[in-house]
């Protein structure tokens, strides 16, 4: 509302309490009817869209004004008694004048007050209020503001002079960072941009309540909770600790927020403390899809959460916090213990993410056939209606990005049709958190402009990756969101609503109750069923029996099997493909009937033999050492060359067999025990196109290893184990030292992994004499087995956990990336920036299923 409206307001309600006080002391009925009708106006216009409050577009205002001007013999309302008193006399003196031109005065104020009221309704529909959006939005966070926050987390976020939080030393982590969603961030006359964030401590499951200021200005410095010092700032200020500077900060608890604010580059800590504001439980927090199964949303709830959402959305829709979908498993709610009860605040966080994922979506899709065409906005819309709904939508899954995106449109309309017929009690407005909905979904609302061609450069192609995006159409997708999406929740919120701007706490459903009583016992009983594995130790005096590394990972398979044959019917397992010399399913090892029945697909690019067959004998060593490290994964062998000395000209059927793994038997996990010289430049084209397009096809929901080569320390790593969408596997003994034979690990070059390569026990050698040697390529099949039996447990997992946390964060394991993490939680240090794989000491160390779950979660 402008400053004349506000004027305009004001004089009205004035004049209409001077009328009904006239009304009641000398019994008016003139009085009483014209004060009434005048605080009507005056509520009228203080929910209506201030846009529309122009003075020409409602000139029924201009008239009411200019009459109780001429009345009031004021051009405001008066500030001064004496003043006021002569407001007073002179309105007594209209209502009380029985001259017959008072009387046709007062009628006409009258009838223009009915055409007022009238007019402001129109002001105050719902279908008004979302057809015309503010023109300025003053709650918007200046571009320059939103990059020094994120920059600055980023930079001083880095944990490098604590343990790292996996427990190793010198890896490139981030402390966990969790970013509160605020209603209205931005307030009127405000000099900072204050941001409130947990951080965690060491370890990772406790959390420091902090604070960040962000000038609005770059020579004004402003702190937390206090007016911006303009002289000699850093009197007041802590000293500047560079990057890793929440080690230091957090290394213990404090009880006190920390503050913080953003000066010559940095963020700076605050000399004083403050009183806690935030008190989270220890742990990860809770999904928004846990809360929906756990929480029953008030109806306040659900409109604040959406309108809280929807706003920060939209103010980092143009930063990498946007390059992750925001769904109901990214949206985080922090318990806090309160007289010894945990309670829930509605009070949504985003757990800043300092890398970018590989299964990060792009903004804006081009592919044919879509039928909506911004993935992120989608998910947005889901996430709303499954607040409305107050439960999960059931998401298929789906092995094209067309067939993805479309599928999720589908589910999306027709859990908006069950919103539609879903009943809000008393409340009026539900069609404009509906037509929220339909906005999101409807993709042409975010279509550039007709003057813009959206085949031109700045439409970004899946290709292009996330920096590549168009600066100008995000601002115009920005913009439509907030005007189509955003203002209708603000307006629910503020005004069709009227929410309290504190959070509110929600309520635990009743099932949720009892479950958490019983919770111990279940816990329990899954333990009894839990894996039973020796005490092994990977790092004893002595040298182990070579056999007990796979005795353990047969351990491991033998509990999981179980649980996987109670998945649904048409649950996929795990599968494993091998690119190799074939496999001859004859050979003693193989030609078992349990063994026998791993083997699902089988293709030969080499000779087109429909039956398998390996004439070398490398593969079938390969499927053998996989079968017998994860005999519950489901195996699919491509032959791909017939022998090593075939393997060079090989490249076009390694290409054909990477697409056949991945997009027609839909492999989980592609193992690749080969390598080409990186200078091979035809070759690493051909493979390199085959890799990308699986990934792009499967929504990098695939898995590659590669061996990195037994040429020892004189011969670079070989190709496709370069490739940044491969794991490269290096070769260890049962006791995780390094062969010798691996290529070098250079200063440059990051973590690498390392499987058992040699220890393998004689009798999986014997049958394969000639191809059974020590090396990478063992250790590649053995590093898939690991692989397959991580996937497997996550399937299983929720068998066994009854979790507050949703499982959408553990899909990311079916990701080369993801399975990167977990391997860097599952290994052990050996220097020089290599880690063995070490999955018995993994789940020894870990022993019951809960403490597994958060580990895998927190890695991801």
């Amino acid at each position: 509302m402008d400053d004349s409206t506000t004027r305009h307001q004001k004089l009205i309600k004035q004049a209409g309490l001077l009328a009904l006080e006239h009304g009641v002391n000398r019994k008016s009925p003139d009085g009483g009817s014209l004060g009434t009708r005048l605080i009507l106006i005056s509520n009228a216009l203080d929910i209506a869209n201030p846009d529309a409050l122009i003075d020409y577009e409602v000139p029924e205002l201009n008239k009411v004004i200019a009459r109780l001007k001429s009345i009031l013999q004021c051009r405001s309302y008066p500030s001064k008694k004496a003043h006021l008193d002569q407001v007073r006399s002179n309105l007594a003196e209209f209502l009380e004048s029985s001259e017959l031109k008072a009387e046709d005065e007062r009628q006409e104020l009258t009838t223009d007050c009915e055409a007022l009221l009238k007019g402001l309704r129109i002001h105050e529909s719902a279908a008004h209020i979302l057809a015309n959006p503010p023109k300025i939005v003053r709650i918007e966070y200046p571009v320059p503001i939103k990059r020094k926050l994120l920059s600055g987390l980023r930079k001083q976020s880095l944990c490098s002079s604590c343990p790292g939080l996996d427990g190793s030393q010198g890896n490139l982590r981030w402390h966990p960072t969790r970013l509160l969603l605020k209603h209205r961030p931005l307030e009127d006359n405000s000099q900072t941009l204050d941001f409130n964030a947990l951080i965690a401590r060491i370890p990772p499951e406790s959390w420091q309540d902090t604070g960040f200021s962000v000038p609005l200005r770059d020579k004004l410095v402003g702190f937390i909770g206090e007016n911006a010092p303009h002289e000699n700032p850093n009197r007041q200020l802590g000293s500047d600790l560079g990057q890793g500077m929440f080690c230091r900060i957090l290394s213990e608890d404090i009880f006190a927020r920390v503050c913080f604010y953003f000066y010559n580059g940095n963020f700076l800590p605050l000399f004083n403390g403050r009183a806690l504001e935030q008190r989270p439980s220890p742990g990860l927090g809770i999904t928004l899809t846990a809360v929906l199964q756990q929480y029953t949303l008030q109806l306040k709830d659900k409109i604040n959460l959406a309108h809280i959402t929807a706003q920060a959305f939209w103010q980092f829709y143009d930063t990498e916090l946007l390059y992750r979908k925001w769904t109901s498993d990214y949206v985080l709610f922090m318990p806090e213990q309160h007289g010894g009860a945990r309670r829930l605040p509605n009070k949504p966080y985003i757990s800043v993410q300092f890398e970018l994922a590989d299964e990060d979506p792009d903004e804006y899709l081009s592919e044919d056939s879509l039928v909506h065409r911004y993935p992120r906005i989608l998910a947005f819309a889901i996430m709303l209606i499954e607040i409305g709904l107050g439960k999960s939508l059931q998401l298929r899954q789906c092995n094209s990005l067309v067939s993805q995106v479309n599928a999720d449109f589908d589910v999306a309309s027709r859990g908006l049709d069950e919103l539609k017929e879903t009943p809000w009690e008393n409340f009026a407005n539900k069609d404009v958190f509906i037509q929220a909905i339909v906005n999101c979904l409807t993709s042409d609302n975010y279509r550039p402009g007709l003057n813009i061609d959206i085949t031109a450069s700045t439409v970004p192609s899946p290709a292009t990756g996330p920096h590549c995006r168009g600066s100008l159409e995000i601002s115009q997708r920005r913009r439509a969101f907030y005007d189509k999406v955003v203002w209708p929740l603000q307006w629910l919120a503020e005004v069709g609503f009227r929410c309290d701007q504190n959070a509110s706490y929600l309520r635990e459903n009743q099932s949720s109750l009892q479950l958490n009583f019983t919770r111990s016992l279940s816990i329990k009983d899954d333990i009894k069923e839990d894996l039973q594995l020796p005490s092994v130790q990977f790092h004893g005096s002595q040298k182990i029996d070579p056999k007990r590394w796979l005795d353990d990972l047969k351990a491991i398979n033998r509990a999981i099997s179980p649980r996987l044959r109670k998945l649904p019917a048409g649950s996929k397992g795990v599968r494993v493909a091998i690119l190799d010399t074939g496999y001859n399913p004859k050979a003693p090892l193989l030609a078992d009937q349990a063994r026998s029945r791993c083997f699902k697909g089988w293709k030969d690019f080499v000779s087109s033999s429909d039956a398998p067959v390996d004439t070398f004998g490398h593969g079938t060593f390969m499927a053998t050492l996989l079968v017998e490290s994860a005999p519950i994964s489901e195996v699919h062998v491509a032959r791909v060359a017939e022998n090593t000395n075939s393997l060079p000209q090989s490249s076009s059927r390694i290409a054909q067999g990477i697409r056949w793994a991945g997009l027609e038997q839909n492999a989980d996990i592609i193992s690749m025990s080969f390598g080409f010289p990186v200078h091979d430049e035809e070759t690493y084209e051909e493979i390199s196109e085959a890799i990308e397009e699986v990934q792009k096809e499967r929504r990098r929901r695939i898995i590659f290893l590669a061996s990195a080569g037994n040429s020892g320390v004189y011969d670079d790593e070989t190709f496709p184990a370069t490739h940044p969408s491969v794991i490269s596997i290096r070769a260890t003994d049962s006791l995780g030292a390094f062969m010798k034979t691996n290529p070098e690990n250079k200063s440059e070059s990051p973590v690498v992994f390392g499987a058992i390569g040699d220890d393998i026990p004689v009798h999986l050698q014997q049958f394969c004499p000639d191809v059974s040697l020590p090396g990478t390529s063992a250790a590649t099949a053995i590093a898939a087995g690991i692989a397959a039996v991580m996937l497997a447990y996550v399937l299983v997992l929720p068998q066994m956990v009854k979790t507050e946390h949703g499982e959408g964060i553990l899909k990311r394991l079916w990701t080369t990336e993801g399975m990167k993490m977990m391997f860097m939680k599952m290994s052990d240090d050996m220097g020089q920036r290599r880690r063995f794989l070490n999955p018995s000491k993994f789940f020894l160390n870990k022993r019951t299923p809960e403490s597994r779950y958060f580990a895998i979660y927190d890695c991801l």
